[in-house]
């Protein structure tokens, strides 16, 4: 044991040394994809602290659990996904297990997997059917790191003898910079000069980011490990404000980016829609009233290259609006509705199941994505406005 603890304390030290003796940074390759193997762990460890599944995690950290679970991390390896990795080569499945499921072990499950025909099983998924998971933010080398800790923000290298060799704080959890490592796309990646996803520059951009209000303050509030976002009904209603009103011709819906650390919404996955119709004296809707205005960043992949259609979003402090003259009833419904999966929905899984053999388990798998990405659709600020 005495042993084991001098070996681990050495390696800690070497860590410290490479923060600058504060952990105030990571280490420079903390992001560098694909992550390295962990490597053997201490063969003095028991199961559970050389264990990388998250439910070994959850026997001490068990709140932290219970939240990933509900998250989207933790839905990273979805049937959406799995379906179309079982029709890419080797090379682009693990680009995109870099993010979805990171560890380089999770690369080795899947592979294993798929070779064995397997792969669209999650009980034959091991690992990678985790998702982004602990240990793809906590864990380097079978180190633990962690952000500062909560009482006093203390940083460093945390005692030897404690669980799995204690663990090493930086700030840099608390950061913005933290996410980017999947949340920013590179400029290689852009359409129209802006990358696919550019969520980390939007942030820059935003008084959020201007005055240091991190990602973390918004979708981990209080350390929570929730990432809630344009799935979540109350994180968007939270992030825009509507406002109604009954003008001298017409009715009028105006929606603002009002705390929203970035553009509304970001990347290109979802579709938001202010919509109206007229109703007639009973309250019915008046057929071929209806009007939209779409908040979107539309693009298309079109013989080989992305083109970028339109981008409609809101940046921090813009609105749009749609009005609607006023029927004979002096009456209107206004509406927000939001599509949190729409490019996958209509230009994804379309696609592929038109394609793909339909008894095949990619088919399968993607219609079920399909499904549910239609019943993640959900509506927000219902509201009658009359004529004065």
């Amino acid at each position: 044991m005495r042993k084991r603890v001098a070996v681990v304390i050495l390696v800690l030290l070497q860590s410290a040394l490479t923060y600058g003796g504060n952990a105030e940074t990571l280490p420079q390759e903390y992001w560098r994809h694909p992550l390295a193997p962990q490597g053997e762990a201490p063969k003095d460890w028991s199961a559970e602290e050389k264990s990388l599944r998250p439910q070994e995690c959850g026997l001490c950290h068990a709140d932290k659990l219970a939240e990933w679970r509900t998250s989207l991390h933790a839905k990273a390896f979805s049937p959406g996904l799995v379906g179309q990795l079982l029709t890419f080569d080797s090379e682009d499945v693990h680009s995109c297990l870099n993010c979805h499921a990171p560890l380089a072990e999770q690369k080795q499950a899947f592979d294993a997997a798929r070779a064995a025909g397997k792969g669209h099983l999650p009980t034959a998924q091991g690992l990678a059917a985790q998702g982004n998971s602990c240990g793809g933010c906590h864990l380097r080398n079978h180190r633990r790191f962690g952000p500062p800790q909560r009482d006093g923000g203390a940083v460093g290298v945390s005692p030897a003898d404690g669980s799995h060799g204690g663990v090493t704080r930086s700030r840099d959890f608390e950061r913005s910079d933290f996410c980017a490592a999947c949340h920013q796309f590179p400029q290689d990646m852009a359409i129209n000069g802006k990358p696919l996803e550019n969520t980390m520059v939007e942030w820059q951009a935003s008084p959020a980011g201007r005055n240091g209000q991190s990602c973390q303050s918004c979708h981990m509030p209080d350390r929570r490990h929730l990432w809630r976002g344009i799935h979540d009904p109350a994180m968007v209603a939270a992030g825009v404000t509507a406002q109604f009103s009954a003008e001298t011709g017409f009715a009028r819906f105006r929606l603002t980016n009002t705390a929203t650390g970035h553009a509304f919404p970001t990347y290109v996955t979802p579709k938001v829609m202010l919509k109206a119709v007229g109703l007639d004296e009973n309250g019915a809707v008046i057929p071929g009233s209806a009007r939209e205005h779409v908040i979107q960043r539309r693009v298309a992949f079109i013989d080989g290259d992305w083109i970028e259609r339109f981008d409609s979003r809101l940046p921090p402090g813009q609105s749009a609006g749609l009005d609607m003259p006023w029927p004979a009833s002096g009456r209107v419904r206004f509406w927000l509705e939001v599509h949190p999966d729409d490019f996958y929905d209509h230009d994804v899984y379309d696609g592929l199941l038109r394609d793909l053999p339909k008894s095949s388990a990619a088919a399968r798998l993607i219609a079920e994505a399909d499904a549910q990405a239609r019943r993640n659709r959900f509506t927000l600020f219902e509201r009658e406005v009359t004529r004065p």
